[in-house]
């Protein structure tokens, strides 16, 4: 396998990733990976991951610290799914806490084999699972919000030659041993050693005997050291295996990556869209109550700027308006000059022409004591002797011909102290409303004695 030497490392936050981005625990800090210049390379270090300078979808490399690493054997059951066979192991070894529901947990096939199984004739099938469990708590620092995923930082790193072997690193300070089984990543165990001396190689021999044991590594064919040179000692000599050191690999995503999202940033994800939701509606409610508003407004102010814009054109004809209106009074008035129905004078003259004439018979005993003329009504008073000559001058006046143009109405006349007949006649022009009283209408004598 050929191996690509990463670019020397440059301190702090520099620029941005233009590439895909991996935030990996390095040696002593976290790191940026990223495609510069067509070739992975770390573009930064910091602290924390959330001191890194990172576009979103990036994918997070989880540390050691942060997940349970589990090795397991599994039987192999007709009509059993291996995840549910996989989390009764894990609950066993009490991996899924108290709620198994809600933990975050992944796993892979490795390897199967025949295995012979106590009280039965035919040899059963077992499978081992690379296995990993999320920490119920996961610092605050190493999440961030804008990731993409989240992966085991031993998944994203090449397997040594051969695809099987253990790989030793340096992880934020700590050693770390990465095993490999068929070019998958199958087990990352911590040291408890900080230098490697033979307290160190000790424990790794430990280690080694532990696994062979359960079968999970039946043989060690490679020890990979990935580091600086004068750190690893003597820790490769004493080794039952062919040991070489190698130089760093950059981080790649596997071909069947995994996305173990903590939990909290679940939580923190799902209140951002239910706050996101919030503002939504707030925003929502917030533009209807200003549409309320304005049409509100529009719906009083429209009608007053249209009456000031009619009120603008009235000015406008003011003048000419009062000269049609001059002019109309006076064609108005030579009307009623030429028009004897709509003469004041002609009018009373035909109205009181049987009280003072011979022909067309003179009705003796009626004299008007009131004449009143517009252009809404004519109005007559006055009294007659009797009652008798009053109705003969009510019937003169309706059938005069030069009287036609109006409608005649009276209340009924009024008997005086002295017998006379007190009257109201009134002549409204045809087409008009009514007057004061009807024909027949309220009598004008229910008072009299």
């Amino acid at each position: 396998m050929k191996k690509e030497k990463p670019v020397s490392k440059r301190k702090g936050k520099e620029k941005v990733p233009s590439g895909p981005v991996f935030v990996f625990p390095g040696p002593e800090e976290w790191e940026a990976w990223s495609v510069e210049g067509g070739a992975v390379q770390c573009v930064g270090t910091a602290e924390t991951p959330q001191k890194l300078r990172t576009s979103p979808g990036a994918t997070v490399a989880l540390p050691s610290r942060l997940f349970f690493s589990v090795p397991l054997w599994i039987p192999v059951e007709e009509g059993i799914p291996p995840r549910d066979l996989a989390k009764i192991a894990l609950e066993s070894k009490n991996l899924l806490g108290a709620n198994p529901e809600a933990a975050i947990w992944a796993m892979e096939p490795i390897r199967t084999e025949r295995v012979t199984r106590p009280g039965q004739e035919e040899p059963g099938t077992r499978q081992l699972e690379a296995c990993v469990v999320l920490s119920s708590s996961i610092e605050e620092e190493c999440i961030l919000e804008q990731a993409g995923r989240y992966e085991v930082a031993g998944r994203v790193l090449p397997p040594p030659e051969g695809g099987s072997g253990v790989v030793l690193r340096k992880e934020l300070g700590r050693w770390v041993l990465d095993f490999y089984f068929g070019n998958k990543w199958l087990h990352t165990q911590p040291l408890l050693a900080r230098v490697l001396d033979a307290g160190a190689a000790a424990e790794l021999k430990t280690l080694l005997a532990q696994l062979e044991g359960e079968g999970i590594l039946q043989r060690l064919d490679l020890f990979v050291f990935r580091g600086d040179e004068a750190e690893a000692g003597s820790l490769l000599s004493p080794l039952p295996c062919v040991s070489h050191r190698e130089p760093r690999m950059p981080p790649s995503l596997s071909a069947h990556p995994w996305d173990l999202q903590p939990p909290i940033l679940t939580e923190r994800r799902m209140a951002s869209a239910d706050q996101a939701k919030k503002k939504k509606y707030l925003r929502a409610g917030i533009l209807t109550y200003l549409g309320v508003v304005v049409s509100a407004l529009a719906y009083f102010f429209i009608p007053h700027i249209q009456l000031k814009v009619l009120e603008g054109k009235l000015r406008a004809i003011q003048g000419d308006a009062g000269k049609i209106r001059e002019a109309s009074m006076a064609w108005r008035e030579a009307g009623a000059l030429v028009n004897p129905k709509m003469n004041a004078f002609e009018l009373l003259w035909q109205v009181s022409r049987p009280l003072i004439e011979k022909e067309p018979g003179e009705i003796e005993g009626v004299r008007l004591t009131a004449f009143e003329y517009n252009s809404k009504h004519v109005f007559l008073t006055g009294e007659g002797k009797d009652l008798e000559q009053t109705e003969k001058y009510f019937a003169w006046v309706k059938k005069e011909p030069m009287l036609t143009a109006y409608q005649w109405n009276h209340p009924q006349p009024r008997l005086l102290p002295n017998g006379n007949a007190q009257f109201q006649l009134e002549g409204v022009p045809l087409g008009g409303g009514s007057g004061e009283g009807q024909e027949g209408g309220q009598d004008a004598n229910a008072n009299a004695p």
